[in-house]
This record gives C-alpha cells, sequence and structure tokens, in this order.
C-alpha cells in the first residue's frame, strides 16, 4: 500500500487542489493464486481539497506539507505535483519544507516520457488522462465514506473533456465555466500508483526506510 498526494498548483482562476489517493492490492483469490496472477491495482480516495483561490504559494506549500505529513503516518506516501509553469518554484520550496518522497511531472505535448533526473518527469498530458480513464472504465476507484469534496470530483469527472486539433494534438480541460483542478490532482496521483514496476520501488524504500532506523 502506498499514498500518493497528488497536487494541481492553482495559477489566477483556478485554486490549487490536493488530492490523497491510496493504492493497493486486494488479497488474491484462489484463482489468481492458482494461476500466479496479482489482482490489478485499486485506488481509495481519502482526501480532497481545496486551497482557496488567492492564497498565496507559501501558505500552499505549508499545507501540501501538513496534508502529506498526516499522509505519511498511514504508509508509504509520495507528493507528486504538477510542475508545469509556476509548479517548478513550488517544487523548490517543498524540499525545504518536508521530508516526504517528491516527484516532479512536467506536462509535455509529446509522445513519450523523459526522466531527466529521478524525482522529475517529462510526460504527455495524454498518458495521465489515459492512467485515470482505465481505473474508471474498470471501476478501480472508490472514495471513503466521508471523503471531504466528494461530489466536485465526480461534477469535474463528468465534465472532463477530450479533444483532439486538427494536427493531432490532444488537450484536456473540463468543460467551459468549469475547473479541472481536482481532476487534475486525481490524475496525477492515479498515474502514479499505475506506474509498471511501482511494487519494487515500494519496496526498495521500504528497505531503505528499514536500514535507516537500525
Amino acid at each position: 500500500m502506498s499514498l500518493n498526494v497528488g497536487v494541481d498548483i492553482g495559477q489566477s482562476v483556478d485554486p490549487s487542489a490536493l488530492v490523497v489517493v491510496e493504492t493497493y492490492r486486494p488479497e488474491q483469490t484462489p484463482e489468481e493464486l492458482k494461476h500466479r496472477q496479482r489482482p490489478d491495482r485499486r485506488h481509495r480516495v481519502r482526501w480532497i481539497e481545496r486551497v482557496p483561490l488567492g492564497t498565496d504559494y507559501g501558505r500552499v506549500v505549508e499545507r501540501i506539507a501538513v496534508v502529506a505529513g498526516q499522509a505519511q503516518i498511514l504508509g508509504s506516501a509520495t507528493i507528486v505535483l504538477d510542475a508545469t509553469g509556476v509548479g517548478r518554484p513550488v517544487v523548490d520550496m517543498l524540499k525545504r519544507q518536508t521530508s516526504v518522497s517528491l516527484r516532479a511531472v512536467v506536462f509535455t505535448s509529446g509522445q513519450h516520457e523523459t526522466q531527466p533526473s529521478y524525482d522529475v518527469f517529462r510526460t504527455p498530458k495524454v498518458d495521465l488522462v489515459t492512467s485515470l480513464e482505465t481505473v474508471l472504465q474498470a471501476r478501480r476507484i472508490e472514495f471513503v465514506p466521508d471523503c471531504p469534496l466528494q461530489e466536485d470530483m465526480r461534477a469535474e469527472l463528468s465534465s472532463f473533456d477530450f479533444s483532439m486539433s486538427d494536427r493531432g494534438h490532444a488537450t484536456f480541460d473540463g468543460a467551459s465555466g468549469t475547473h479541472d483542478d481536482l481532476v487534475s490532482a486525481l490524475m496525477l496521483a492515479v498515474w502514479f500508483g499505475e506506474r509498471p514496476g511501482l511494487d519494487d520501488l515500494w519496496a526498495a524504500e521500504l528497505a531503505e526506510y528499514g536500514a535507516a532506523a537500525l
């Protein structure tokens, strides 16, 4: 199990959004054990929050650090933050505010992901949208009963729009007049939770933590 804190940094018209998603694998069924099949990962949304529009970045960073710290109490936590545009300075501020593992994601219009450093990904946004769509279509996402802003999230998901330009460029936005900050934060958390090899990463990080504690 891990907890991924998806963060969409707001700008002039959208507030910053934080979504905490617990990613886990259900217990294997006898049939899965027989055929050595691993159950698909599931994603449980534990917390949804909007930081009020107009909040300065210093206070936004403080809030992200608090939420990530609370997630870390429950299990291995990672902040997955949109570092496109104004996100990069926020990444640097966060590194000074929290010891929670941090991954910065820069959206690109390219076709392939690159990873210039361990904690930075340059990723086509279509990859994040595809991850979320796959999870939603397979009904592998759920909300804890007392999760705040569930209805706001459902409303954003229902109005989220995918379109393709004449030149073949994909765009993803909320419908006209709506926000997409919650969906963007959810996409980041789910995309990271769905990444291949993440189980090995969790095991390595847990082993490293255990060795450091000795």
